[in-house]
């Protein structure tokens, strides 16, 4: 069923409609099972040949992404490296003894779906090499890594979470589903747990090397109009973006602001020297040092408006009334506008969601910086979807 290639005839529709009957929504006490259609939408043949498919296609999205967290947690990639190896020869590499006919069955689906390219041995075995997005799983390489992102997103704490989804939404649950499934708050977790806490700033970081060339170029941000002044990038974890600003525009003093457990795992180790590394808490307007202007990029979007509110308000007393905030986050797109290519944001406001955030539309972007203070003098729409800068004055 899960690759139909013609339209389903009469003759199965019958059958299939009793398969469907017994695959209805079931209860299991948390969420109800009254889904009552009032009007239904009844598909022709025609139309449920290509619609089942890609049903089943959204479905199973998860198995390659828990295949994909395996390789990455036994360190496929990094043994697989620029040569042609067949399962055994790298079970042989992997501490323990590895259920070799697992491994081989996650990585023939992983070759399919464009990770690693399969070839056939001399004697009739399987041999994989990787692709060129394989290639980005491999660590501690001179070039980015997203196994840092695999970990992240596929680890128990945050797989748990989505777990808790449907109860979230029907509103069983008063908390964000990170947190019911965790029972602590995203963040006091990564506070809590050190071991998630490196992953997802190693995530962060590998976000902003992408973001770079957008983020410190004066084409989107208009950093040689702040000549002189002073740029305090809040929640600036190990301090790449303004490392890179820094040394586009030797002019500016820039800062990095974060947790004092974050500034205290970087300093000294990789710091950039044209950057001043803070600590304090983005909520405690004290503790934030004072300058001409704040960036944040992908902070508000982790928490909700009333706490998004609470930390615009403490940037806005470190800063002067012509002091401006840069704000990099998706826009939404407005009601009725959303389109395929905005399918990125949209995941990623699932994401802030499950963790008590969520992303907003330009509409919402507004009501958020009037509640602080501030008004929107400017939104520039950059290549990156996921990367708008948007520039708050005080109003």
């Amino acid at each position: 069923l899960g690759r139909v290639a013609q339209p389903i005839a009469p003759a199965v529709f019958g059958p299939f409609r009793q398969i469907c009957d017994s695959c209805g929504p079931q209860s299991d006490g948390a969420v109800s099972s009254a889904h009552a259609t009032m009007s239904p939408y009844l598909l022709s043949p025609e139309q449920l040949g290509s619609a089942l498919p890609h049903v089943l296609q959204l479905a199973e999205m998860h198995f390659q992404s828990q295949c994909l967290f395996t390789v990455v947690k036994l360190g496929v990639p990094n043994i697989i490296g620029d040569e042609t190896l067949s399962v055994p020869q790298i079970a042989a590499n992997i501490p323990g003894k590895t259920n070799e006919d697992a491994l081989l069955r996650c990585m023939r689906l992983l070759a399919c779906t464009g990770v690693f390219e399969e070839s056939a041995g001399q004697n009739g075995e399987c041999l994989f090499c990787l692709t060129p997005t394989g290639a980005l799983l491999q660590t501690g390489l001179a070039q980015p890594s997203m196994a840092c992102g695999i970990t992240h997103w596929m680890e128990k704490p945050m797989w748990n979470a989505w777990s808790n989804l449907p109860d979230f939404v029907a509103g069983n649950l008063d908390k964000p589903p990170f947190e019911s499934a965790n029972g602590q708050p995203v963040f006091d977790y990564y506070r809590d747990h050190p071991e998630s806490a490196d992953t997802f700033h190693e995530f962060m970081s590998a976000f902003s090397t992408a973001e770079l060339p957008i983020v410190a170029s004066d084409h989107f941000v208009n950093w040689e109009s702040m000549a002189d002044k002073t740029v305090i990038d809040v929640g600036g974890s190990l301090g790449f973006v303004m490392g890179a600003v820094a040394e586009q525009f030797p002019d500016l003093t820039c800062m990095s602001f974060d947790l004092p457990e974050v500034i205290e795992s970087i300093e000294g180790d990789g710091a950039s020297e044209d950057v001043e590394l803070v600590a304090g808490d983005m909520f405690d307007p004290s503790s934030i040092p004072k300058g001409d202007v704040i960036f944040m990029k992908h902070i508000l979007q982790n928490w909700p408006d009333k706490e998004a509110s609470r930390i615009l308000k403490a940037c806005s007393a470190a800063i002067p009334q012509d002091g401006k905030v840069i704000v990099v986050d998706p826009v939404l797109p407005d009601p009725g506008k959303a389109k395929a290519h905005h399918k990125q944001a949209f995941c990623y406001d699932m994401l802030s969601m499950t963790i008590g955030g969520q992303e907003r539309t330009h509409g919402q972007w507004e009501a958020l910086a009037h509640s602080a203070g501030f008004k929107i003098e400017q939104v520039t729409k950059t290549p990156l979807p996921l990367c708008q800068v948007i520039v708050l004055t005080k109003g």
